[in-house]
């Protein structure tokens, strides 16, 4: 895999959070910041999972803790002691596991947890670099081997394998557990697609288990079936058969003489890894997750294909608002991410509602049987019905179709129940791409389409069709399945499509926005953030809202607008979490959150369609009569708000071929000290261990900084020092006055490095040098400054909130070179700078000796 598909891999589930220097807040104790490397990431996670599904209270575990051998000491990175006091005491005596973690890159153990557990009382433990996990267990005698796992918290060792389904649990990071599944399954030359059919045959086996009255499980394996070959093969038997009750009860899914491909050595890995998981209760969509993993990394787009994100399908299908009487259909459905998100949405209103739990079981019941999919893909189609399975079993209303070809070839049934003008919405995120390769040309297609043929504009602004089929350049896919789509849908029914930026308002897609127009009522547009989907796909994209004309169409109307400027991820996958005014990562029930504004659009929504949307930056609403002029452009930037120029002119600046666009906040991090009671040193008094230099927003603005302050921190109390250490800004600082003098930029310079600066100041921080000076001196701007002033303006408020800043739309030059050529002047003219104040001081020291009698 490559190491942005790692990163998004990574990225999924649970996450390491990072404080405002980009260090690790330590799982066990938050106010200890750890180096953020890969082996760190790797040890935090793996204590996150001790915890929550092992069970082990985080006061037995520790990091980082000596381990006397012999005359030498070494440091274990994870060790789980018997008790509390043992923890805090370090006794060697009272451990009970030793786990040994290293950077994914480091394939194989060095013999080093052998030794720990050797010389400690611990009853063994486990090495893992993240995605490789090789357990060991102590014997009454002290030797020591391998082991299929660690008992969880109050259990013994020969519980293991040996689960009650009502012990089952559910997983904290799924994931992490399907990557280690196709790190031992994964076959060299086989297509990921055909492992991943293999591990929802494994899913679907476990599922099938799950659902048995049986309150022994049948999916596991104990350490002595896995160890010894003959009973190993009778462990994956088990598992085999219940695959087989599975195919037998779903013919029209699977073929007769289908069955779980992997080696018997393969699949005991694999049930050694998920059998004390609980798939029944899993908060995810399973099968969907262990798709994305399996093939995330083989497609990368070459079929116009890649995962839609999950909270785009969240947004879309709250804007939409399904409910029980909803015939929803998609049509490039993949692996029934739109219906599956669909149908837990429907089930939530249902249990909110007041009806009988008799009436919410009938009608949950119905609602599976009204979703429905197709996918030219016969594997996705395959996946997409599993993955229906595992959810509600309405894998019925998958079939395989061309979705752009006729409806006519799909069967009876499904004609019969989500044929034409059947569907009430229809949500979707269909193969696009202007590539050669992706467009439409065939003749038997085009010709199903009034915008398959050649068209021009009259002298009365009107589309004219010629005869002639577009063949011979042929058209983006999404431009017909936009057709395709409306005409599916019942008249007022609602549409939900995903569709490449750039047909909201180049000159190709012309002919089928007014043709829109004329049979649709637009209900909103949304551009998506240009990260939304990636690391697989740079693509530009924006949501498109929709509702077929019925008798009650209008024509004058408005229309919802918004622009999405942060999806919570970097463009190689990473997260991005919330943070508060002091750049900590934000915390709700417990949890890191996401710093995405798509929950936020999906709410606007209901607001609009309320009349109660209040116009901001980048939600508004425009009448249909600007739409419909000259170019019928559906792009949102079109029609940003006029009191927002300087938003506008960057965001066209984005929608261009050489510029890309990114929030502040996610170029750096974006932060303010606590406010905080200074305690000020003597008068006169400027020197001496315990004395800081702290500097004022108008000390920070002079080249000899004249009128710093000094304060005295055995004048302060814990709280206070805490605070100050908080305040400390360090060479390379972008400086932002929050008050007073409102976006004055300024440069940390080496005289102020390592020095309190006051909190009036908002922090910005980039570790890359250019892009750093390139982004300073854009701040400094008179469009930098514009969208500051503005932003302050905007809150009604007399300061400037680092939230505020750090939503900021920055243009960043896609060239390297140019960035570079900027970022580097700047940096060299303020190293230019330095020096000349440090000459002048030179001088001055000079001038005042020569002075001295």
């Amino acid at each position: 895999m490559s190491i942005e598909i790692d990163k998004w891999l990574e990225a999924q589930e649970f996450q390491v959070p990072l404080n405002e220097k980009g260090q690790i807040l330590d799982y066990l104790e938050p106010a200890k910041p750890r180096e953020n490397k890969p082996e760190e990431r790797v040890r935090q996670k793996t204590s996150h999972i001790l915890h929550e599904e092992m069970g082990y209270p985080k006061d037995c575990i520790a990091h980082e803790r000596t381990i006397n051998m012999g005359t030498d000491k070494k440091r274990a990175d994870i060790v789980i002691y018997q008790n509390k006091q043992a923890c805090i005491e370090n006794d060697q005596g009272k451990i009970k596991l030793i786990i040994e973690v290293k950077a994914p890159n480091v394939r194989e153990p060095d013999g080093q947890l052998t030794g720990y557990i050797s010389a400690t009382s611990a009853e063994g433990g486990f090495w893992t670099n993240g995605e490789k996990i090789i357990f060991l267990r102590k014997h009454k005698d002290r030797s020591i081997s391998k082991w299929i796992g660690i008992p969880r918290f109050g259990k013994t060792w020969d519980s293991i394998g040996k689960f009650k389904k009502s012990e089952l649990i559910a997983p904290v990071d799924l994931k992490l557990a399907f990557k280690r599944c196709h790190n031992a399954i994964y076959r060299t030359g086989i297509d990921s697609e055909d492992v991943a059919l293999d591990m929802v045959r494994v899913i679907l086996a476990k599922r099938e288990d799950e659902s048995s009255a049986e309150e022994d499980c049948k999916f596991y394996i104990t350490p002595e079936e896995f160890e010894n070959e003959e009973l190993q093969q009778k462990a994956c038997q088990r598992v085999r058969e219940l695959f087989i009750a599975v195919r037998e009860q779903y013919p029209d899914v699977f073929s007769e003489h289908e069955k779980i491909t992997a080696s018997d050595s393969q699949l005991a890995i694999v049930i050694s890894y998920l059998q004390e998981y609980s798939f029944l209760d899993a908060a995810h969509d399973v099968i969907g997750t262990a798709y994305e993993v399996y093939v995330a990394s083989h497609l990368k787009g070459e079929r116009g294909q890649f995962f839609t994100n999950r909270l785009v399908v969240d947004m879309m299908v709250k804007m939409l608002d399904p409910d029980d009487k909803s015939i929803i259909l998609d049509p490039s459905c993949g692996s029934a991410g739109f219906l599956i998100t669909s149908m837990n949405y429907i089930f939530k209103k249902i249990d909110n509602s007041k009806r009988s739990n008799s009436a919410k079981e009938i009608l949950k019941r119905n609602v599976v049987h009204q979703l429905f999919g197709t996918d030219i893909s016969p594997k996705l189609v395959k996946i997409a019905k599993a993955n229906m399975l595992i959810g509600k079993d309405g894998h019925g209303g998958i079939e395989r179709a061309n979705s752009l070809d006729s409806i006519s070839k799909l069967s009876a049934s499904f004609q019969e129940k989500a044929g034409i003008e059947k569907p009430s919405m229809i949500l979707t995120n269909p193969p696009f791409g202007a590539g050669h390769d992706l467009r439409v040309k065939e003749p038997t297609i085009l010709s199903q389409y009034e915008n398959g043929y050649v068209w021009s504009v009259d002298e009365e602004n009107k589309i004219v069709f010629d005869d002639k089929l577009n063949s011979k350049q042929g058209l983006a896919p999404e431009i017909l399945f936009l057709e395709k789509c409306i005409r599916w849908l019942k008249p007022g029914g609602l549409l939900g499509i995903v569709m490449a930026k750039g047909q909201l308002d180049n000159r190709e897609a012309l002919s089928v926005r007014r043709w829109v127009l004329d049979n649709a009522q637009l209900l909103g547009v949304v551009n998506l953030h240009e990260d939304t989907f990636e690391p697989f796909c740079g693509s530009k994209a924006s949501v498109i809202f929709l509702r077929k004309n019925d008798s009650h169409a209008t024509t004058d109307y408005k229309v919802f607008m918004a622009i999405s400027n942060k999806v919570g991820q970097t463009s190689r996958g990473e997260p991005i979490f919330k943070r508060d005014a002091e750049g900590k990562p934000a915390i709700q029930n417990g949890s890191y959150v996401i710093d995405q504004d798509l929950t936020d659009i999906a709410d606007d929504f209901a607001r609009f369609n309320a009349a109660t949307l209040e116009d901001s930056a980048f939600r508004f609403s425009v009448n249909i009569s600007s739409i419909a002029k000259d170019s019928y452009s559906f792009n949102p930037v079109q029609y940003l708000p006029k009191h927002n120029a300087a938003f506008e002119q960057v965001l066209k600046l984005g929608d261009s071929d050489d510029f890309e666009v990114h929030r502040l906040a996610d170029l750096g991090l974006v932060f303010n000290g606590p406010r905080f009671k200074r305690p000020y040193a003597d008068v006169g008094v400027t020197e001496g261990p315990t004395i800081r230099k702290y500097f004022t927003g108008t000390a920070l603005t002079q080249l000899n900084s004249d009128n710093v302050k000094y304060l005295d921190e055995t004048r302060a109390n814990k709280q206070t020092k805490s605070h100050l250490e908080k305040l400390t800004i360090y060479k390379g600082y972008i400086l932002i006055s929050d008050a007073g003098t409102l976006g004055r930029v300024t440069y940390a310079l080496e005289q102020h490095d390592g020095h309190v600066a006051t909190n009036n100041l908002i922090r910005v921080v980039i570790e890359d040098l250019p892009l750093r000076g390139y982004v300073y001196q854009f701040l400094k701007s008179e469009i930098g400054q514009s969208l500051m002033l503005k932003s302050a303006y905007g809150t009604n408020q007399e300061h400037l909130e680092p939230d505020v800043i750090g939503e900021i739309p920055v243009p960043i030059p896609k060239s390297r070179d140019l960035l570079e050529k900027i970022g580097n002047q700047v940096i060299k003219s303020i190293d230019e700078l330095e020096a000349s104040i440090k000459d002048n001081n030179e001088s001055l020291d000079s001038l005042l000796k020569t002075l001295t009698v």
